[in-house]
């Protein structure tokens, strides 16, 4: 690695060493991993990961790893959009130009609108910053600015709509025996009465001094959220997180004016602009940044969210959001969700109801290589550029 060096300052205020360096991007190499999950997932009920798995050499020979996903199918079309679109374009890019060459990605590719191409995005720009902080020999989150060393943590993989009422309250239980403070449950496939039941038998189990979120992946119309939310407030729910589809933004203005809950909404806006609407309406932003944007646009919708008083508490994936919730301001919570253990040689640990900020250079993630060639289904390898 080369050891010319001329300082610029980060979020942080700190001198870094990557942002007039010579390194240029040398090579792509994208893998899709197809991995079966067995029984379906949390509320989406998902039963298969697709994961794009993308490293970034740059001409130091110095590496970056980044990563997309879909939960189910389709991830097929990130992997040829990276190899049409992204690759090309970062070909021989230096890597202080990466932050003005999202913007010319977002603009190149702006009729195909977001989805795909925001995913592609994600994993390159996720790669990128990786890169960045282990050439400055800083974990993520110290380059970015880092505001605090432990984030709070919620349990949110012992919830299925398909458990009986005593496998759930057995599932939160677990959680707070482990020091949890917080859990989420969800509803909105059974019956609302149901669901009002099920979250009385967890919140009897649990006592009052637990957090409970409530998760209803998208599955309301307006009247059953709104009846909803009044008797989940009697039960102390800390959030309602997506009771409607993503895209009735008109339906959450009115049911933010009624629910005595607050709302949650994120984990499927892709962007900054799908964020505008909800300042304001949601109490509570989720992005998932390699959906989203990666890391540049996460740390946009951030600074949107402290702007207008809103928590921010990323979707999923608490290994690597993780460094971005110790970023930013407003940061709540990070959800502990089991959906890469079995990608990974090392995971989080929480304790005391917070999990510590890895300090190790980079994001953090410790991919299992074995376990990734396992599961290949797709490759791209740019090769090093011209």
């Amino acid at each position: 690695m080369s050891t010319q060096h001329v300082s610029s300052m980060t979020g942080s205020g700190s001198p870094s060493r990557y942002a007039a360096d010579h390194a240029t991007i040398d090579r792509i190499q994208a893998r899709l991993v197809t991995v079966p999950l067995g029984a379906a997932r949390g509320g989406s009920g998902a039963t298969q990961l697709q994961l794009v798995h993308l490293t970034v050499t740059d001409s130091d020979g110095a590496e970056g790893t980044g990563f997309t996903f879909s939960l189910g199918s389709g991830a097929e079309a990130v992997l040829a959009m990276l190899e049409a679109v992204h690759a090309p374009a970062v070909a021989a890019l230096p890597l202080w130009q990466w932050d003005r060459t999202w913007y010319h990605l977002r603009a190149s590719t702006h009729r195909l609108g977001t989805g795909v191409t925001q995913l592609a995005t994600s994993a390159i720009d996720i790669a990128v910053w990786d890169l960045r902080a282990r050439r400055a020999g800083l974990a993520l989150h110290r380059l970015l600015g880092s505001r605090r060393d432990t984030i709070p943590i919620y349990g949110s993989g012992r919830a299925t709509h398909a458990m009986s009422a005593d496998e759930l309250v057995a599932g939160a239980q677990a959680y707070v025996d482990e020091g949890y403070t917080a859990i989420k449950l969800r509803a909105g496939f059974h019956s609302p009465a149901r669901d009002v039941a099920r979250t009385a038998a967890v919140r009897d189990a649990v006592g009052p001094d637990i957090t409970i979120m409530i998760d209803c992946n998208q599955r309301l119309d307006l009247a059953t959220a709104q009846w909803l939310a009044v008797r989940l407030a009697d039960l102390d729910v800390h959030w309602l997180e997506e009771p409607l589809p993503a895209g009735d933004i008109d339906g959450h203005r009115a049911l933010a004016g009624r629910s005595p809950v607050p709302l949650a909404v994120g984990e499927h806006l892709l962007g900054l602009a799908a964020f505008v609407p909800y300042a304001g309406t949601a109490s509570v932003f989720q992005p998932d940044a390699p959906l989203t944007g990666g890391v540049s646009e996460f740390l946009r919708i951030a600074a949107l969210a402290e702007a207008h008083g809103v928590a921010i508490s990323p979707h999923f994936l608490p290994e690597f959001h993780v460094q971005l919730a110790a970023a930013s301001t407003t940061t709540t919570w990070v959800e502990h969700f089991p959906l890469l253990d079995d990608l990974l040689t090392d995971v989080l640990h929480p304790h005391d109801g917070v999990v510590d900020v890895p300090a190790t250079p980079g994001h953090g993630m410790a991919w299992n290589e074995d376990a990734l060639a396992r599961y290949i289904t797709g490759r791209l390898d740019t090769g090093r550029a011209a």
